[in-house]
């Protein structure tokens, strides 16, 4: 099979339709298909094996994509690097995954010098905009390189991409995809839309296309819809986008979420284009969704997924999104929704038994889009299945009709006097206090029971909020040992790069001294 046949696909239907804008540059899919042909001539140019590792480490713009469409033309296993990541970090991908070539903007020149003699085994580093001593340029290696499709045949076996976890509970993994996988986890998202994408589709890209935001943009790419290129996120500039080029989709995570609804004059913005918010990667607080929806409207699509098996495990679509109704229906704002369409699901007990409804277990999965196996770790892969499924780590409990609501991650789980409790939970019943912007909640030692409950928050800007406030609104709407023992105000709370808050980094002084942690 040829690899990339999807990404070509639109240039032949669509060739004079905008595929792609970037500030004040616009590029048909002609155009940008032909860009991405000369660039996989020139990588092919440097007698890359197949099976060779070519890493990313670019910003949000226009080439970003190209290169990475432009590896996979070329049969060539992608690696993509986190630009918020260390010279440490990026030396440990690099090292693990065993890449030969790296390709990155001139921004990064210093983080790729620090490389040197960190990653040994790379043995091209190809800048873009501009030239380096010593480096090859990425204006140098397309030039006068062919425009046709390249000659390249793949297996369905091969190797795609190796895309690394976040590393919350240890060293990143790589996540293994082969070609086949990659084809499912697109056609993937196509099948389960609750309406079709199209050339009058209009995408925005705000998040990091080395990321999630990066199978979004392939999935409306592929069918002909524009998208637009954010550099970075900025709220204010997001709505302007929005009003002026009638964008109709975006994805955000809640932090970005959050932050727009936090923009005062958000009302006074022109949004009515918009037919889709796509949101997830993190918990998104049910009372500020439903704000969200009371000025977007029932547009929002909550999709659940993972580094192993992305979007969407189960989703949550604008049918569900309701502000009214009985307490069942409403409820289902604070769900993840139900299982996809092609995902195989359940919640299971330690015995492997599926949870009734109420009770808590363990998210287990398979389907055809998940990954292979964990780049070099056997050990690690044969642990994360058991009898084919795939065990998530993600800990939850399941409705009458089916709605899953994600409780936390099996290793955030608080064990005090012998309960099982889960942060997230307290977390959403603090955040019902109209002063409270964040909040994160721990398990700390204690002597008596194992742990304690404690909530590190921050507050709305010219609010004030006590301890005892923060405490009694948990109370009034949890059970009386999920309520935190000791609250604690900060001026912000740490995030990783999904707008994930970081619970290890907070939990890691109180824990210092223990040979183990209770949980």
């Amino acid at each position: 099979m040829k690899p990339g046949l999807l990404i070509s696909w639109p240039a032949q239907i669509y060739p004079d339709h905008t595929a792609v804008i970037f500030g004040k540059k616009r590029c048909t899919f002609r155009e940008y298909n032909l860009r991405i042909n000369r660039l996989a001539h020139g990588l092919l140019g440097l007698e890359l094996l197949k099976g060779t590792r070519v890493a990313v480490l670019m910003n949000n713009h226009m080439t970003c994509m190209e290169a990475f469409f432009a590896i996979t033309k070329a049969g060539l296993p992608v690696v993509s690097l986190n630009t918020r990541h260390s010279v440490y970090e990026h030396a440990y991908i690099l090292n693990d995954s065993g890449a030969e070539a790296l390709i990155f903007d001139r921004d990064f020149f210093g983080i790729a010098e620090a490389l040197r003699p960190k990653v040994p085994h790379l043995r091209y580093y190809i800048v873009n905009d501009g030239r380096v001593e010593g480096m090859l340029s990425l204006g140098d290696l397309v030039k006068n390189q062919p425009d046709a499709e390249p000659e390249v045949d793949v297996s369905e076996h091969d190797m795609e991409r190796i895309h690394y976890t976040s590393g919350t509970s240890g060293r990143p993994k790589g996540v293994v995809v082969t070609q086949e996988q990659q084809y499912h986890r697109l056609t993937h998202v196509l099948i389960n839309l609750d309406q079709p994408i199209g050339p009058t589709d209009f995408n925005l890209n705000v998040g990091p296309l080395t990321h999630a935001a990066g199978l979004m943009f392939i999935v409306y790419y592929i069918k002909g819809a524009t998208n637009t290129i954010l550099e970075k996120f900025d709220p204010e500039k997001v709505l302007q986008i929005i009003e002026k080029e009638k964008v109709t989709s975006v994805l955000l995570i809640p932090a970005m979420l959050i932050r727009m609804l936090n923009v005062s004059h958000i009302r006074s913005y022109d949004l009515s284009s918009l037919r889709r918010i796509w949101y997830g990667t993190a918990p998104m607080p049910a009372e500020r969704l439903k704000e969200a929806i009371q000025i977007f409207g029932p547009i929002f699509r909550q999709n659940y997924g993972m580094s192993e098996a992305p979007q969407p495990l189960t989703y949550l679509g604008p049918e569900d999104h309701r502000l009214e109704g009985t307490e069942k229906v409403t409820r289902r704002l604070s769900s993840a929704g139900r299982p996809a369409l092609g995902v195989d699901l359940k919640v299971v007990n330690e015995d492997f038994k599926p949870v009734k409804p109420g009770e808590v277990g363990e998210i287990i999965y398979r389907s055809r889009h998940m990954f292979r196996e964990y780049w070099n770790l056997p050990e690690e892969t044969a642990k994360a299945f058991r009898n084919g499924w795939f065990l998530s780590r993600d800990m939850a409990t399941v409705d009458e009709d089916g709605y899953i609501y994600i409780m936390d991650r099996k290793h955030d789980m608080i064990i005090s006097g012998g309960f099982n409790i889960y942060p997230r939970e307290v977390e959403e019943a603090i955040l019902k206090h109209p002063g409270i912007a964040k909040a994160a909640v721990i398990g700390v030692p204690d002597e008596v029971w194992g742990e304690a409950v404690k909530a590190i928050c921050t507050l709305k800007e010219g609010l004030q909020v006590t301890p005892e406030e923060v405490i009694e609104v948990c109370k009034q709407n949890l059970a009386s040992y999920k309520k935190p023992q000791t609250v604690e105000f900060v001026p912000e709370l740490p995030e990783n790069n999904y707008g994930k808050i970081e619970r290890k980094k907070l939990k890691e002084k109180y824990w210092q001294g223990y040979l183990r942690r209770v949980n």
